[in-house]
Parts: C-alpha cells; structure tokens; sequence
C-alpha cells in the first residue's frame, strides 16, 4: 500500500510537506494512520508517522521507496491531530510537532536494544544461576566474617545486582569478592533490572490525614466540580493569594476524577522546583501518579509512557511537554503557577503549554484549571470564570511588607543596614530567611577603572559574568569561558571593577557573619540537576535557623513553615529590559517571593530593596493593590496594541553574515507591509549577535490575528527555501514570550 509520511525532523524548510512510501500490508482492520515508521531519506535513515493512506501524487509509484514499520501500536489519533493543530497555529515543522507528541515508549521500541549486562551475585545453591560460579572456592566452609554475613542475610533467591547488594548491606565490592573466594556466594553476567518509578516503591512516608477545606475551598471545589460535569468543555481560573490552599483545592477534584474512571493531567513549571506539591499527589493517589520530567532516562520514559498509554498511571504530572501524555479518557488538566513564562517552548516546535492544555480540553471535554496568585494580564482578558482564594487556611495571614529605599538606606554591601540586622534577628529567633537576588554569578561585568571598556563575548555581544568561584568570565549565552585578563586589553593599564552584583557575591558576604552549613545557594550555577534541587531544598527545609540565597527559582511555589523573612535584594532587576511584560514579571516575581514568608503560624515580613520605589509595579505589588496593577496594565496594553488586544508573531533573520541578515528581513518586513498597514509591521531592528550570527528581527501585530499568521505563514513558505540557499535561517515564534 501507498502511504504519506512526515518525517519526524525539525528542518524548518519541510514546513507541512509529505513524503510517498509503501508500506507492507498491515494485520487485518489496522489503519496505517499513525503508524511509527522507518525511511530512507536522502543519505540517511530517519523515523517518521504515516498521516494518511493513498498516493500525494507528487512522485510516480514505480519509484517508491519502503518504509518499514518500527512499532507495534500507532500514535494515539487525538495526538496526530494535535500535531497538525500546533503546525497550523505556531507555523512549526510537521515533523517537530509530531517528534513532541510522540510517546517515549513507542519512539523506544524503533531504537535497537543492546542488553545492558550487570554483575549478579547470590548464594551458591541459587536456582537462577545460569550455569557453573563464576569463581571455584578454595576452601570447603570457612566462617564469614560480621560484613559478609550481613550481605549474606539479604541476598535473595534470585540474587541482586553487585551494585545494589552492596549498597543494601553497606559494604563494598571487596566484601563480594571475598565471599566468592570462599565459596560462600557466586557472581554472574545478566541483564540489568528494569530501573525503577512509582509502580514499584510504596511511599515511604504515612500519607497526612485528610484536610479540612476552608469555606472558600469548599466554594471553589464546588464550582470545579460543576464545570467538569457541564457538557461542553470548560476552562476556570483559580486566583489565590499565595499560601491559600490551591494545592488541596486540586487534590479534591483529581479525587473525584479517579473515581469516576477519568485521567488528568498537572502541569507544573519546574518539577524540580515542585517537589512538594508532587509528594502530596504521591501520598493521596501512590501507584496512579506518573511524572513526565527531563531527569528521566530513556528507558524510564518510555516506562512511564507505557503506564500512562495502558491507563495505570491516571494522574501525570510534568513540565510543559507532559501536556502530550497519552492519556486515556483525559476529564481534567491543571496548570499550576499559570503565570510562569516557563510554558513556553524555546525551540521547535515553539508552543505555550497553557494554549495547547486548552486544545487538549477541547479534544476530549472536560476541563482546564489554570491555578495562580499572580494570573497573566491575558488571563483576565479573556473574562474567563474566576474562584477566588482570598485567604490563608489555619489563620496564617499575609507578610507585613516593608520597601527599602536605597537611595537612602542603602550602604556599601549588597543588604542595606536595615535589612541586615531584620535578617540577624530573624536568625536569632531560630527562624528562616529567604534572599532573592535575580542575578547568576559574582558580577555581571567587569569595566575598566580608567577607559571605561566591559568585558564582552566576542560571539554574541553581551557582557561576561564574572564566576569568581571558577576563576572565569563566562557568557550565559553561548557557554563561552576566559580567564579575567590582570589588566584592561584594551589600553594596557586599568584594573577592573566588578558592577551588578549577583547571588555568588551575595552569598560570600553573608559568609562572614552565617555559618556555612546555615547558608544554602539555589541557582543554575550549583544546582545542576533537579536532584540536586531537591537536597538543597530538603537541606534547608530542616536547619533551623536557616538562610535561603537564590534567583528567582527560590520563589516557585516553595512551603517552608519557618521561614518568616524574604528580602529581595534588588526590586529593580528585570524592570528595564526591552520586553512589554516587564513590569508585569516584575510585580508577578514580588508577591511570589513575598508569599515564601509567614505560611504558617509564625507571622511574616518582607523587604523590598529598590531604587525606585515610586515606579507603579513596584509599588503596587508592595501594597497589594492588585485590582490596580492589572487594570493599568491593561490600559497601556490597548494603548499601545499588545496582548491580549493583539496577538504577536516574531521573526527573527540569522546569519553569520550581518548584510545579509539585515537584507533578507528588510525584504521580508516589505513583503508583508504590502498587505498589512505600516502599524502592524514594527521594525526590523537589530538585535545583539548571538552565538556568532549576527540577528534582525520584526514583530507583526496584525488586527487580524488569522489572517496574519496565514500571511507570515505563506511567505515563510516561499522564502525559507532561497533563505537556507544564502545561509539565512528563518525564526518564526507565534505568541513570544521573549524578545532579545
């Protein structure tokens, strides 16, 4: 039979183009949709889904290639069809979007599986020894000493890897190899067990009693709970001031999804940074909770991927692509801090995880939560039906707030005096503090004491940060690492100031006076891993007294009950960047930070740092005029004609060459102004060479957000082609997020 394929590439010149194959004929009443197959494509090999049956009639079929089929089951049908949606919508490869809703499992089985061999160990009377020891004792029965008979006492019948015996006893390989000296145990080769995830270790903790909902739990419950039997399907916005019990609020309506025989899925931003809110789903629902994150190896993907495909994990929860489970009968999606840019994907196929939670609703029915205390100035655009938290549970209350004019109280380290002796106060009651300061390494720059020069990457135009702890300038960019050169290059006797100072320096100074092992660090710098999150998480959730030092990661979604101060060093951080949203992450970042404090009994206090303390997100966010805050943002958005009055496509022009880069968007930005009016196209404008290529960029705005995104969609369609024969390559980015 004929078939079309889309090859899973993410080659922005195959836009939505099909491929002719033949495949072998399939078991009787299977349709080839879906099918994972492997083709021949140009010099190479590569994988891809069969999207329809029948002949393109773009090539003869005389000359068609085989494919072969590489998997037993297809790609669930709602996914396929999902996969065309984010191609339409956000102007992406077909083959990326159909790579992104591929499940693990069935992209496992297409790879050859070499058995990975372990060393085996067990008693030598072991039924599961295949064939002779792998070592003849020299001695008849002698005695085991105290280690070797604690290994002894917890192999088996059937034996444990070497690695994992000795890890149970306590004792090292040396321990083994004695044993089988002796004759007492015997070791083989075998496949390694499969690796282990929820289905296969009970909680280790007793789950907490069931929680007593509030009055305005019970409301917002209740009014879930409507919604996700209405006929149609529905999406609501929980608006909760921080520490108000949204968490428990899910909990309640994924129970009565589980009962009733549905799926769901919860979205988080970052799964290392969730680790709470993951244990309590753990607790309330053990083996049907699988987790979808990036710490997870291939084989524990496609693991979990199998579970989620055969129904036994009801509940995912992940980051952004976990909104592509192949779940069965899906009822309910929520997205957790809703507010949190990170939905956003920053390559191909770049998708916002909170439009394609609302596809996926709409597919199945049912509904979207979208959960937060600071909602997207888009959010409440779109009127959708709101329940409101306005209160903490158990009588905690809000932080008092205090903002700390720098200008004025300001001294000569990175903590004012005032916020300096509220933190040695803290400390001294046993409690806890948190510090923010959104800024990675030792100094943002280095400039030179006497011409003025910064130190900036040579392959992308942005000052070097300077590590102190590495002994580099380092570019957070393109990963570039130098040595800071004793004097200026530039005029051969300057020495070098450190400006902006970030969480590596504040950290050192708060050294002088905190313990070490009272003092914890939490930014991409020295926690490389999300396990590494969570032992610097779990670390200082249990030191008493205890200071938190971190960016922005400190203010996701933590619950520390002894925590009763949060300083943000410096208010003013993200406020002047290029970018329309900036005020509102600005004020989105203070009251998620301010809510880390006094989540308990014990009352809060937050100070804000700032040398603007009139600016008006600032200020707003400082007295919680809330109401305020959202309806001057949305006045300057109508102004000004930003989301949600319109929607924004941005294309970026790259090439190692700057003319061509910035004649190839000045052509582009022509052709579109000859069918949209002069307001609708803004730029192109240069942006900083990134990586060694230099970048223009422009930004439609059409009133007409359909016919805009067909307009860039057919000419990207004509250009990219005679683009990638020039060395231009073609960025489209549907609904950004970002801007430089």
């Amino acid at each position: 039979m004929i078939v079309q394929v889309v090859p899973l590439l993410a080659v922005r010149t195959l836009g939505r183009r099909v491929f002719d194959y033949r495949l072998a004929s399939l078991p009787e009443g299977a349709a080839p949709a879906g099918a994972l197959v492997r083709v021949p494509f140009g010099a190479r090999t590569v994988l891809g889904i069969v999207v329809a049956e029948g002949s393109s009639g773009t090539v003869g079929p005389d000359t068609l290639l085989a494919a072969e089929r590489v998997a037993a089951d297809p790609v669930p049908s709602d996914l396929v069809a999902l996969a065309g949606r984010l191609a339409d919508y956000y102007l992406a490869p077909w083959g990326a979007c159909l790579r992104a809703v591929t499940p693990a499992h069935l992209l496992a089985a297409s790879r050859p599986q070499r058995e990975h061999l372990v060393t085996w160990v067990a008693l030598p009377e072991s039924p599961s020894s295949p064939g002779p020891l792998a070592t003849s004792p020299v001695s008849p029965a002698p005695t085991p000493t105290e280690k070797q008979r604690r290994l002894l006492s917890i192999l088996p019948s059937v034996g444990l890897p070497v690695a994992d015996a000795c890890r149970l006893a306590g004792v090292g390989r040396a321990v083994i190899d004695a044993l089988v000296r002796k004759g007492l145990a015997q070791t083989w080769k075998q496949a390694a067990p499969p690796p282990a995830t929820a289905d296969d270790q009970q909680p280790t903790q007793t789950p907490p009693a069931p929680f007593e909902l509030t009055g305005e739990q019970e409301v917002a419950v209740k009014g879930l709970l409507e919604a996700l039997g209405a006929p149609e399907p529905e999406r609501r916005l929980l608006w909760g001031v921080t520490g108000s019990g949204k968490t428990e609020v899910y909990l309640a309506v994924l129970e009565e999804v589980v009962r009733t025989g549905g799926s769901a899925i919860v979205l988080v931003p970052e799964i290392a940074l969730t680790g709470q809110l993951v244990a309590r789903l753990r607790h309330r629902f053990g083996f049907r909770v699988g987790i979808l994150h990036s710490a997870l190896g291939p084989a524990q993907r496609a693991r979990e991927h199998r579970r989620i495909a055969a129904g036994d994990a009801r509940i995912v929860v992940g980051a952004r692509s976990a909104v592509f489970a192949p779940v069965t009968d899906l009822r309910l999606v929520v997205v957790d801090e809703a507010h949190d840019s990170s939905y956003k994907q920053e390559d191909e196929p770049r998708y916002d995880a909170r439009t394609v939670a609302w596809w996926r609703v709409c597919q199945a029915g049912g509904l979207l939560v979208e959960g937060t205390a600071t909602p997207r100035v888009e959010s409440l655009a779109a009127r959708t039906p709101r329940l409101i938290l306005r209160e903490r549970p158990a009588g905690a209350t809000l932080p008092l707030v205090e903002v700390i004019d720098m200008r004025r109280q300001g001294g000569t380290t990175i903590l004012s005096p005032r916020a300096r002796s509220t933190l040695d106060e803290t400390l001294g009651r046993g409690e806890q503090a948190v510090v923010l300061l959104n800024r990675r390494g030792y100094a943002g720059f280095l400039q030179c004491e006497v011409c003025g020069e910064v130190r900036m990457c040579p392959h992308c135009e942005i000052s070097l940060t300077y590590h102190r702890q590495r002994r580099s300038l380092v570019c957070h960019h393109c990963g570039l690492q130098v040595p800071p050169p004793p004097v200026c290059p530039s005029c051969g006797q300057g020495t070098f100031s450190r400006g902006s100072p970030g969480t590596e320096r504040l950290a050192e100074e708060l050294q002088r006076s905190i313990p070490r092992e009272r003092l914890f660090r939490l930014d991409s710098d020295v926690v490389t891993s999300g396990t590494r999150v969570g032992e610097v998480l779990a670390a200082f959730a249990r030191t008493y007294p205890g200071v938190l030092v971190g960016t922005q990661m400190v203010a996701k979604g933590h619950d520390f009950p002894l925590v009763t101060l949060v300083i943000v060093a410096d208010a003013d951080t993200g406020l002047y960047v290029p970018d329309f949203r900036a005020t509102e992450r600005t004020f989105q970042l203070l009251v998620q930070v301010s809510g880390r404090a006094g989540r308990a009994q014990h009352a809060g206090r937050v100070l804000v740092q700032t040398w603007n303390p009139e600016v008006g997100c600032i200020r707003m966010a400082v007295a919680r005029e809330v109401e305020s805050f959202y309806r001057a943002e949305l006045d300057a958005r109508e102004r000004h004609g930003y989301p949600p009055y319109r929607d924004l496509i941005r294309l970026v022009c790259a090439s190692r060459d700057e003319e061509r880069a910035e004649a190839g968007m000045r052509y582009l930005a022509e052709r579109l102004r000859a069918y949209l009016r002069s307001d609708e196209v803004q730029g192109p404008a240069r942006l900083p060479r990134l990586r060694g290529r230099s970048r223009w960029q422009i930004v439609v705005s059409a009133a007409d957000a359909d016919a805009g995104r067909e307009l860039v969609g057919r000419a990207a369609e004509q250009l990219r082609g005679p683009y990638a024969r020039r060395g231009l390559d073609l960025m489209i980015d549907v609904d950004p997020q970002w801007f430089t």
